[in-house]
């Protein structure tokens, strides 16, 4: 089950907001503009990009495996909290 709560939505709503600013401003085509002049800098915003989305890939994946998630969603229902012996 995917759980949407307010950081989710936050992370969603900051980078589609981003880019939709950013492509109002810029016009079409900058996005390949971009990575043709500046490669280097495009390829941080990627890296960028993924490390916004990580916490909606990873932590869902981390349940479905019975993996702890205490750090990201500790009022979660059913929260796997880590074993300390």
């Amino acid at each position: 089950m995917v759980k949407w709560d307010g950081h989710e939505l936050a992370v969603l709503g900051t980078t589609s907001g981003a880019y939709a600013v950013a492509n109002a401003t810029l016009g079409p085509g900058w996005v390949k503009s971009f990575i043709h002049r500046q490669p280097v800098a495009a390829m941080s915003c990627a890296l960028a990009g993924i490390g916004l989305l990580a916490p909606i890939i990873i932590v869902p994946i981390r349940r479905k495996l019975g993996m702890p998630t205490n750090q990201y969603d500790a009022s979660f229902p059913g929260t796997v909290f880590p074993k300390y012996e």
